[in-house]
């Protein structure tokens, strides 16, 4: 069984690349959104300022797994650009579902960054993005429900795998093994943070 799950392990890893795409890319996209929201709250902007905080409770508070499965129904599975059908990628789908929770937090957090730069307090920046990288960790394991909609990602892949040997123990190794890629994957991103933020 061992041998056998390691032999698809390149095919697992492309998985978790799709994996990491998505991470990137919602975390890329709410992160503007997200600042722009937050700036506009703690600017207090008369006109904007309602609407900024009503669209970040409406972000940070519906499930992402609800999203999923909106972005899944709602969007297209084709699109014609040109005169050119061209087919949506369910990761795109899934990114964009994960883009939202990400919008709501980073609303939450860039807020308080610029309030803080105002008050002329220190540390601003290094909690925004310890807190940054921790949400970020999050997304990466949200990643993996991309599986629900079909998405071609590690998990999905994982249970073609399973499919091959279907003994119990063979799906515990298995999904002990993607584990291990979301473990390494964390442990190496808060050693960078801890690099970038440890004093000089």
């Amino acid at each position: 069984m061992i041998e056998l799950l390691l032999s698809h392990t390149n095919y697992l890893a492309r998985g978790f690349a799709t994996n990491l795409l998505i991470s990137v890319l919602s975390m890329s996209l709410g992160t503007v959104l997200g600042g722009l929201l937050g700036w506009l709250r703690a600017r207090r902007v008369t006109a904007l300022g309602p609407a900024a905080h009503m669209a970040t409770n409406v972000c940070r508070n519906v499930p992402s797994f609800v999203l999923l499965f909106y972005m899944a129904s709602m969007i297209p599975s084709e699109v014609t650009i040109s005169g050119t059908i061209m087919a949506v990628p369910l990761w795109i789908k899934a990114t964009l579902a994960l883009t939202f929770p990400v919008i709501g937090f980073t609303s939450d957090q860039s807020r308080g960054y610029f309030e803080q730069r105002r008050a002329g307090l220190s540390g601003a920046a290094e909690t925004f993005v310890v807190a940054w990288v921790q949400y970020f960790l999050i997304i990466i394991m949200a990643s993996a429900t991309a599986s629900v909609i079909g998405a071609d990602e590690i998990v999905g892949r994982a249970n073609i795998v399973i499919s091959q040997n279907e003994s119990p123990q063979f799906l515990l190794i298995t999904y002990l093994y993607v584990s291990l890629w979301f473990l390494m994957a964390g442990l190496l991103m808060t050693s960078a943070v801890k690099l970038l933020t440890r004093p000089h």
